[in-house]
């Protein structure tokens, strides 16, 4: 929890002495207004709670300067004498870190009780959270100038060798200290204080016995349970800078499992269609890498780069979603993926071979992603041949149906369905496979998940148009927008899920059992697509 907003008239004159009325009990002692803490803090107010810790205002005994304290509300499990050591050693490192855009951290300890504590400088104003609930999206130029001294906290940090641990917009505050806001960052060795700490994970954080993340804004390697490092901050820095453009968080979900999900995985967090060929979108792209090893940015590199940055062609307006497009989102029913950037086959115009090349075809595409329990029980080398032997076996399925193979990228495939048939032969063929696609993976996952704790997840989507088919002897051609559109749609399904467009769909209606899904925007094309969910088969068992 954070400080609220102060107004500068309550900053100049002596906070008012509240009423002796709010008590709270801890094992071993009462913390309340009036109620003096270790000896050395007046409690003033209790600020707020969240799932690790209380936070009150309180007023130095020796100084008068105004504090923030944040108490653990747990005690300590295990072995509570190196868990404090632990702590200690690294709140004095934080300790250490003077910057202008950093609270001070000025007293921490731990009571008799058990209970560990820090003590930062209480900081007027509002945290970016706050700020973005009740603003919206920033300008463009506000964002950028916040960001750097955010980043320019993170250079000190981590050249300290301090790692945060949990970046977020509530963990920044926004601070009216001059002609313009400034930001400063809180809760620099907290990271360490619930470290330390044993309990239930709270609500909207996830805890391990080694580390705490909060789901929308860590680092997939956290969510892993690997230990934080300096990139890890960075990759929450870029999921912040995103949020305060678009005034929206860049990951959500329905629930706590979904968060997780999408940060684990290897779909690339999408970039807001202004940043394409920006910059600063080729910044913030290398910032959200989800594989640490392969996010090759340090925080100095970042702040020099966005230092040169020019955002004055930006506008606030071009990162707002236009009403019409959020009503034809909140049309979809059916449990889709957000849309995704930079994911799938690219669009490749065509070139309108004659009509003996060209012919009504199905495009099935299929995207395959395995994950594991840990960095410790699955390493790369080792996801790379499951997926390499599953898409093989998948290719031999997709064969005995007459689908010709049109090419792979990444973990999506592509293939054709109907070259040698009538169209509605094809999509059957088409819908059949995908079926049997779906249904193997799902059965290999059982085995590997029983087995080793591995799961495969399997991401389908068909689309009928016209289509090249040129050389059938080898790979078919991937030309025009029909391979495009099945691979947007792969992208946009939830797991497991076959999602076809409105062509495909009205082709299948007759033998497959079809769910209505809505209008999905789909990037390339001028309207939205309607798309339907495969369910099964009419006349087959489920």
């Amino acid at each position: 929890m954070t400080p609220k907003r102060v107004s500068a008239s309550q900053r100049e004159v002596q906070p008012p002495q509240p009423s002796l009325t709010l008590v709270e009990r801890v094992p071993g002692s009462t913390i309340g207004a009036g109620s003096l803490f270790q000896g050395h803090y007046e409690i003033l107010a209790k600020l707020g709670q969240g799932g690790f810790a209380a936070v009150y205002q309180a007023r130095q005994v020796a100084t008068g300067q105004l504090v923030a304290i944040k108490i653990m509300r747990s005690g300590i499990a295990g072995d509570h004498s190196r868990r404090v050591a632990r702590f200690q050693r690294e709140i004095r490192l934080c300790a250490r870190l003077h910057h202008p855009n950093i609270v001070r951290l000025i007293d921490s300890g731990h009571t008799p009780e058990g209970l560990l504590y820090t003590v930062f400088e209480f900081v007027p104003g509002e945290n970016l959270a706050d700020v973005l609930a009740r603003e919206g999206a920033l300008d463009p130029r506000e964002a950028r100038h916040l960001m750097l001294q955010v980043l320019d906290a993170l250079c000190c940090a981590h050249a300290q060798g301090v790692v945060h641990r949990d970046i977020k917009p509530a963990n920044i505050m926004v601070v009216p200290t001059g002609a313009r806001r400034n930001a400063m960052v809180l809760d620099f060795g907290i990271g360490a204080l619930v470290d330390a700490m044993a309990g239930p994970s709270p609500n909207k954080t996830v805890a391990t016995n080694e580390v705490v993340c909060t789901p929308g804004y860590a680092a997939p390697e956290q969510i892993k349970a690997m230990r934080p490092t300096a990139r890890s901050d960075l990759y929450a820095w870029g999921l912040v800078f995103l949020e305060s453009l678009t005034g929206k968080p860049a990951i959500t979900g329905g629930s706590l499992q979904e968060v997780l999900l999408k940060q684990m995985s290897s779909a690339p967090v999408p970039i807001p269609r202004p940043l394409w060929g920006h910059p600063l979108g080729e910044l913030l792209r290398e910032a959200l890498v989800k594989d640490v090893r392969e996010r090759n940015v340090d925080a100095e590199g970042l702040f020099w780069r966005l230092q040169a940055c020019k955002v004055n062609g930006l506008r606030r307006e071009s990162f707002l979603e236009p009403a019409a497009r959020r009503a034809q989102r909140s049309q979809t029913t059916l449990p889709l993926r957000p849309r995704a950037s930079g994911r799938g086959l690219a669009l490749v115009p065509s070139k309108r071979p004659s009509e003996a090349d060209r012919r009504q075809l199905t495009a099935l595409c299929y995207g395959l992603t395995a994950l594991g329990p840990g960095p410790d029980a699955m390493d790369i080398e080792e996801v790379e041949e499951l997926i390499s032997r599953e898409q093989a076996s998948c290719a031999d399925l997709v064969r005995r149906h007459h689908g010709r193979f049109a090419g792979a990228l990444g973990d999506e495939v592509l293939s054709y369905f109907g070259s040698d048939a009538a169209p509605k032969d094809g999509a059957v063929s088409a819908g059949r496979a995908a079926l049997e696609l779906l249904s193997r993976v799902q059965s290999q996952s059982a085995r590997l998940e029983a087995e080793r704790g591995i799961r495969l997840e399997v991401r389908i989507g068909l689309h009928t148009g016209l289509a090249g088919n040129r050389d059938m002897r080898g790979p078919a051609h991937a030309l025009g927008t029909t391979p495009a559109i099945a691979a947007r749609l792969s992208a946009l399904a939830a797991p497991d899920t076959i999602v076809l467009s409105s062509t495909t769909s009205r082709l299948l209606e007759g033998p497959f059992t079809l769910a209505h899904g809505g209008a999905l925007p789909v990037e390339g094309l001028d309207r939205p697509v309607e798309v339907f969910l495969l369910r099964g088969e009419k006349g087959t068992p489920s």
